[in-house]
């Protein structure tokens, strides 16, 4: 694909309505942030939008309402599982949410397991053990949300997904991003070398992958109004 043939693509992708969708969801807490960065970037390059929900996104805004509806809206929801993650409530309040619409209307769940085997995820081993050992004290009386997080988690570690283990994550990333627009049946934009790419082209070049994401903000700010 050319330069120009690349451009036209991110034309379509900026103007085509916001039903490629990515919902993404990882903790703040840990380096899996860091990661989740990364991935974001490379699925905006991809031209894939994405609805990001970290534990402490948008905090007093992104109601749960708003989040399922985001979740329902997307075409797939990827779930970044690190060592932190089960520590925060409002990640596994995601996971219930995603595995509900994946019984619900089959939606499409990629979970990524990193630096994390997904029996830790499953059986709340290691980091995971210690999260829900928390919980138990500090949710005595909410028992039942508890056990639906775990319910959720055995869940989701049981969904075909994909695991770090001791990979570069730059080609691991590259393969989430391939295996997302795969589940999609997308066909992925080849980005031009920079040595093809003249100063001017360049700038053109990223500022419409920037526009990718304020398009969508935008989009969906309009859209829960």
């Amino acid at each position: 694909m050319g330069i120009f043939s690349f451009i036209r693509r991110l034309m379509l992708v900026l103007s085509g309505p916001a039903n490629d969708l990515v919902f993404l969801s990882f903790s703040n807490g840990d380096a899996g942030k860091i990661f989740s960065d990364h991935l974001n970037s490379a699925l905006a390059r991809a031209g894939l939008r994405t609805f990001r929900n970290a534990d402490d996104t948008r905090r007093g805004e992104n109601t749960e309402s708003e989040t399922r509806k985001a979740i329902q809206e997307s075409k797939i929801s990827v779930i970044v599982f690190s060592k932190d993650y089960a520590f925060s409530t409002r990640c596994l309040d995601n996971v219930v949410m995603i595995m509900d619409a994946r019984e619900a209307t089959g939606h499409i769940v990629l979970p990524i397991f990193y630096h994390l085997d997904p029996s830790e995820v499953r059986n709340q081993e290691g980091r995971y053990f210690e999260a829900f050992s928390a919980h138990d004290k500090c949710s005595q009386g909410e028992m039942a949300r508890v056990e639906e997080w775990r319910g959720a988690l055995r869940k989701a570690a049981d969904v075909a997904g994909m695991v770090l283990q001791d990979r570069y994550e730059a080609k691991f990333i590259e393969s989430i991003v391939k295996e997302i627009a795969d589940k999609l049946n997308l066909s992925l934009p080849r980005v031009p070398p920079a040595s093809q790419l003249s100063s001017a082209l360049g700038s053109f070049f990223f500022f419409f992958l920037n526009l990718l994401e304020v398009k969508h903000v935008i989009s969906w700010k309009s859209s829960t109004r």
